[in-house]
């Protein structure tokens, strides 16, 4: 029997996994440089769960929900060092704390690791992928040779897992291992290899992936596009490029994803067509892939792309508009888009028109100026403060009283550069 302890752990870790990451997804909007950490390359990593922790908490995920599973599954590697600043606001006991501190360090005892080996070939989908990425993560030498071992072994469950793990990992030693499985005759443990691949980011394995493409199930198909955008060659371009075409949308979708990933502008005609598309995921893709990919016949298809029906597909029509450099007059459907009953769109439109840089539509500018979103407002101070026209001068001026006090900000800041650009 699990006792109710060990499931309240998993739990914990969940709660303790998804509370870690907020602060790093916050980082990624600093707009300077973090000031030095005196303890950087002296941290103290702790102590891994020892194999009795380990085998309970493999333990209490089996009994689980197999939606929990999945989802301590994902949090796994999330949140290494964890501090333990959110015990008290959790009310976890001294038990659960005790084990997810453990568990939120990497598994280096030789016992453990061997524990979380046994498990790779586990009937249970959810275990087999938890010990593989707990491997994975570990970051130790033996780890990575069990995960070798896993991929030779007659059991495709195992090697399926062993492929997940040097995912994780992502130790050049398992380079061959990896791509010798791309032919391994279960489709999923082929899948599993291209993936593990693509977090390799070795060029190596462009022509390998690129082979893969022709493979009769439409995931394997997917899923070395998805490996060779990642990996980001161009030498891929030339392989990816039918698959824009291919019968299967997730596999489309796959191959406009790689493609934009590459952004070499070869992709531009197969990515404009895309546009065009039935399906509305492709369309989104394409038009997503587009402010990737400097195309310079993409400019109509994308104007046209925000008449399409779908507002996503229309938003980022127009962004990727923004995106195009050799855009140098802006599209009348842009300009008009500023007009259009989606606040968003209005925003994004206007966004665009300022970083194509246009003077033709100032007037167009102005007139957005007077809508009662404070965000549109702001976005059209922001393209109006870098064009090279003086009737932008009246619009900062009235910004500048602006009822909103980042708008007001952002017309002062443009008018005082202006000057100062003057002087």
């Amino acid at each position: 029997m699990i006792g109710r302890s060990s499931l309240a752990c998993v739990s914990t870790l969940l709660l303790l996994s998804w509370a870690a990451l907020v602060p790093l997804q916050a980082q990624g909007h600093e707009e300077e440089y973090d000031d030095p950490d005196p303890w950087t390359g002296f941290e103290d990593v702790g102590i891994g769960p020892d194999s009795a922790t380990v085998v309970r908490f493999l333990a209490a995920l089996a009994a689980s929900d197999p939606v929990v599973c999945q989802l301590a599954v994902r949090s796994v590697g999330n949140n290494w060092n964890w501090d333990g600043d959110e015990k008290g606001a959790l009310g976890a006991d001294v038990g659960e704390l005790a084990a997810h501190e453990a568990l939120s360090h990497r598994v280096t005892d030789p016992r453990a690791l061997a524990r979380l080996s046994e498990s790779l070939g586990d009937q249970k989908p959810c275990l087999r992928r938890a010990a593989a990425r707990m491997l994975g993560n570990s970051e130790q030498a033996e780890a990575v040779s069990l995960l070798r071992a896993a991929l030779r072994s007659a059991d495709p469950r195992m090697r399926e897992a062993g492929a997940l793990g040097l995912a994780d990992a992502e130790d050049p030693a398992a380079f061959h291992d990896l791509t010798r499985a791309l032919e391994d005759p279960e489709s999923s443990v082929a899948r599993m290899a291209a993936h593990a691949l693509g977090e390799l980011e070795d060029a190596r394995a462009v022509k390998p992936l690129a082979q893969l493409l022709r493979a009769k199930d439409a995931k394997t198909r997917a899923t070395a596009a998805h490996a060779l955008g990642d990996i980001e060659d161009i030498r891929a371009v030339e392989a990816l490029t039918p698959l824009v075409r291919d019968p299967d949308p997730l596999v489309r979708v796959a191959a406009i994803e790689a493609l934009g990933d590459i952004e070499d502008y070869r992709a531009g005609r197969s990515l404009t067509d895309a546009l065009g598309d039935k399906d509305l995921t492709v369309r989104r893709a394409a038009a997503r892939a587009l402010g990737d990919v400097e195309y310079r016949d993409a400019a109509g298809a994308l104007a046209q792309a925000i008449d399409d029906r779908d507002p996503v597909v229309r938003r980022l029509a127009a962004e990727a508009l923004g995106e195009q450099d050799g855009v140098k007059r802006a599209p009348p459907r842009l300009v008009a888009a500023l007009k259009d009953s989606d606040p968003i769109l209005a925003t994004i439109a206007a966004k665009a028109l300022g970083e194509i840089g246009d003077t033709t539509a100032v007037p167009a500018l102005a007139a957005a100026y007077t809508s009662p979103d404070p965000h549109l407002r702001f976005a059209v101070i922001e393209a109006l403060a870098d064009m090279d026209d003086h009737r932008v001068n009246v619009t900062l001026a009235l910004a500048r009283k602006d009822r909103d006090r980042i708008v007001r900000h952002s017309a002062a800041e443009a008018l005082k550069d202006r000057e100062d650009d003057e002087d």
